[in-house]
C-alpha cells in the first residue's frame, strides 16, 4: 500500500475514534503521461469506495508547473466512474508538473484527504543500498525506495564488466526493495547489478549508472606458513566508499566471530587464528563509511585448516659404542611432528659437520629411532652427533650435540696400565659415576666405579699373572636424564670404545737345573704370554742338538736321545710370537747339575 493511502486510512480511523464525523478517501493516482505530439498531459488513477455520507460532487485535480509545494490551479472531473483526466497542452505552459487528486461528497464536517502527490517525470532512479552475498551462496541486491510516489516497481539488471547491462528480474511495489538472485554463482566471481523505476504507465527512470558488485573473497593455504592467504576485490559505490573491511570466522561450527578489521584499502590479509584440522567458514564484511549498519558480506569460504606440524622437541638420549666399536645414536621425538626424514650428522670437532645418513622418516612417527655408525673409529677419538628432523615444507629441528666417551690406555710399566676417558655431554644429563670394566681373557668385570669429575686411572695387573697378556677395557657413564617436554625421566648408560693393552711377555729363564734335584726339568716361565709357533732347542757343547720341544709346558730333563747327558753347559734357543704378533728369541747357556 502506497505510503500516503496508508496514512489517510490512519487519519480516518483516528477521526472516527474522536466522533468527529466521515473521513473522504482520495483517489489512488497511479501515473502521469506527457503526450509528446501534442503537449497533452494524462492523469490515471484508481477511485476509492464510494462515500456513503453525501452525493458525489467531483474528483478535483490539483495542478502545479511550479513545484510539489504549489500554488496549484484546480480542475473538476464531475463523473463520479472517471478515472482519468487530459490537461490539454500544458507542455506548452511548463514542462513539469505536479498534480495530487482528491474525491468530494456532500458531506458537511467530512475530512478529505489528498492523493499522493505525482509529476510527469519518469520515476525518479532508485539508490542502490548494498550487495550481499547470503551464506547460501545467492546474491542479493538491496536499494531504497524510489522518490516518486507513482513507482510501480523496478527492474534489476546485471551490470557486465564491459559496461553491458542485461536485466534479471521484476520486482512489484514501491516499498519491495530487494531482490535475490538464484542463477548468477558469486562464489565464484564478482557479481554487478543496478536496479530502474517504473509506473503503472511503463515509463521507466534510468539505471543506477553506479553499479554496485559483490565481494568475492578466494584463499589459498600455506600449510608451511601456517596461515590461510585471504584476497578479495574491493567494493564499490557506497556515497563515501568503504569504512572497514572485517573477517568474520567460525572454527569447528561455532558461532561467526569478528577475527580482525583491516582498513579499506586492504584487499588480503594472512589468516592465522586456527589449529590444524580445523573446520573453518570465513567471509569478509565490508563496512560503509556513512552508515556502520550497511554492509556487504562476501561470499562463505568453508575449508579444513592444514598445518605442517613441528615436532614440539627432538632430544638425543643417548650416544654409546659397542663391542665392535660402532656407535649407535638414539633419539627422541613428537610424534606429533609432520616430519619426511631425519639427517645424522658427526663430528670429531664440534665445528665441521658431515652427514653420515638420510634416513626417511616413518608413519606413523616412532617416538624414538637409533642409528648405528660403523664408519667410525671412536678409539682414535670422541665423537659429536647431531640429529636434524626434516619436515615437509624443509623446515629443520636439530637436537643439540651428543658426545661420546673415548677411552685410551697404554702399558706404563710392567703391571701398570693407564687409562685416560673424556666426560660424556648429552644435553640435560647428569652424571651420577663412571664404571670401569676390564676383560682379563674371561669376560668383562667392573672393578671400579668414579664419581663425576675422575677422568683417569691406573690398574694394577699384578694380580693376573696367569691371564694371556691382552686386558681390554669399557668405560660405562650412569647418568640421569629429565626432559620435561618429552615427559622423559629416565637413568640410562652410555659406553665408551674397547681400549686393549697388549702386555709383552715377561720371560724368566733358569740358568742351571738338576734332573735328580727339585728343579729337575729346564724350561722357561712365560707371564703374560700365549705363545705361538714356539720351540725349544738344547745343543751340546759340539752344537749337536740334544732337545726340541714346541709345547711350553714340556721342558728338558736332561736325557740326550735317550741316555743322561753328562754334566755341564749347553746352549738354548728360545722362540716364539707373542700376542702382538711380535717374534720373541731367547739365547743362553744352562748348566745341568748332577
Amino acid at each position: 500500500m502506497p505510503k500516503k493511502i496508508f496514512l489517510q486510512f490512519i487519519v480516518a480511523f483516528f477521526f472516527l475514534l474522536k466522533g468527529n464525523g466521515q473521513t473522504i478517501l482520495s483517489p489512488d493516482l497511479q501515473c502521469v503521461i506527457t503526450n509528446p505530439s501534442n503537449g497533452d498531459i494524462s492523469l490515471y488513477w484508481t477511485n476509492p469506495p464510494v462515500n456513503g455520507c453525501g452525493a458525489f460532487v467531483q474528483y478535483t485535480v490539483y495542478a502545479s508547473s511550479t513545484g510539489a509545494t504549489g500554488p496549484y490551479n484546480t480542475f473538476a472531473v464531475t463523473t463520479q466512474t472517471a478515472t482519468t483526466f487530459v490537461y490539454p497542452n500544458a507542455i506548452s505552459i511548463s514542462p513539469t508538473w505536479y498534480f495530487y487528486v482528491e474525491a468530494n461528497y456532500n458531506c458537511p464536517g467530512a475530512v478529505v484527504l489528498q492523493s499522493d502527490t505525482v509529476n510527469n517525470l519518469n520515476p525518479a532512479t532508485p539508490q542502490i543500498v548494498n550487495v550481499d552475498v547470503t551464506q547460501t551462496g545467492n546474491a542479493v541486491i538491496n536499494w531504497a525506495p524510489s522518490t516518486s510516489p507513482q513507482t510501480h516497481g523496478y527492474i534489476i539488471y546485471y551490470y557486465a564488466q564491459n559496461g553491458q547491462i542485461f536485466p534479471l528480474d521484476t520486482v512489484y511495489g514501491r516499498f519491495n526493495t530487494t531482490n535475490t538472485d538464484f542463477v548468477a554463482d558469486p562464489t565464484s566471481q564478482s557479481l554487478s547489478y543496478t536496479v530502474a523505476a517504473f509506473d503503472s504507465c511503463d515509463k521507466f527512470s534510468s539505471f543506477n549508472v553506479f553499479p554496485h558488485n559483490t565481494i568475492y573473497a578466494t584463499q589459498s593455504s600455506a600449510a608451511c606458513e601456517k596461515k590461510i592467504d585471504l584476497k578479495w576485490n574491493r567494493y564499490i559505490n557506497w556515497p563515501q566508499g568503504v569504512k572497514q573491511y572485517e573477517i568474520w570466522a567460525s572454527r569447528n561450527s561455532g558461532i561467526f566471530g569478528l577475527a580482525t578489521i583491516v582498513d579499506s584499502g586492504t584487499l588480503a590479509y594472512p589468516f592465522t587464528f586456527f589449529g590444524d584440522g580445523d573446520s573453518l567458514c570465513i567471509f569478509i564484511r565490508a563496512i560503509s563509511f556513512t552508515d556502520s549498519t550497511i554492509v556487504s558480506n562476501s561470499n562463505m569460504m568453508c575449508l579444513r585448516a592444514s598445518i605442517v606440524q613441528p615436532p614440539d622437541y627432538n632430544y638425543i638420549t643417548n650416544v654409546s659404542v659397542d663391542l665392535s666399536n660402532n656407535i649407535s645414536t638414539t633419539w627422541i621425538i613428537d610424534v606429533a611432528g609432520e616430519l619426511i626424514y631425519y639427517s645424522i650428522q658427526n663430528s670429531g670437532n664440534d665445528v665441521s659437520y658431515t652427514n653420515v645418513v638420510q634416513l626417511p622418516a616413518p608413519s606413523p612417527i616412532n617416538p624414538s629411532e637409533t642409528f648405528v655408525d660403523s664408519n667410525v673409529t671412536p678409539e682414535h677419538n670422541a665423537y659429536y652427533y647431531k640429529v636434524t628432523a626434516v619436515d615437509s615444507c624443509q623446515n629443520q629441528y636439530t637436537t643439540a650435540a651428543a658426545k661420546t666417551i673415548c677411552l685410551k690406555g697404554e702399558l706404563f710399566d710392567y703391571y701398570i696400565a693407564n687409562l685416560t676417558w673424556n666426560d660424556l655431554e648429552i644435553d640435560s644429563a647428569k652424571i651420577l659415576r663412571y664404571n670401569l670394566y676390564r676383560n682379563a681373557g674371561s669376560g668383562y668385570l667392573l672393578i671400579k666405579s668414579f664419581p663425576f669429575g675422575v677422568n683417569s686411572y691406573s690398574d694394577s695387573l699384578q694380580q693376573l699373572l696367569q691371564a694371556d697378556g691382552i686386558f681390554c677395557y669399557r668405560i660405562e657413564a650412569v647418568y640421569d636424564l629429565n626432559l620435561p617436554l618429552a615427559n622423559f625421566n629416565q637413568t640410562l648408560s652410555s659406553f665408551s670404545n674397547e681400549q686393549c693393552i697388549i702386555h709383552r711377555p715377561i720371560i724368566y729363564i733358569p740358568n742351571a737345573f738338576a734332573p735328580n734335584g727339585v728343579n729337575n726339568v729346564f724350561k722357561p716361565t712365560i707371564i703374560y704370554g700365549d705363545p705361538k709357533a714356539y720351540s725349544l732347542t738344547i745343543f751340546n757343547r759340539w752344537g749337536g742338538k740334544v732337545f726340541e720341544s714346541n709345547d711350553p709346558a714340556l721342558g728338558w730333563d736332561g736325557n740326550d736321545h735317550g741316555k743322561e747327558a753328562q754334566q755341564g753347559g749347553y746352549a738354548y734357543l728360545i722362540q716364539f710370537s707373542a700376542n702382538d704378533g711380535v717374534k720373541v728369541e731367547r739365547k743362553g747357556m744352562v748348566l745341568l747339575v748332577k
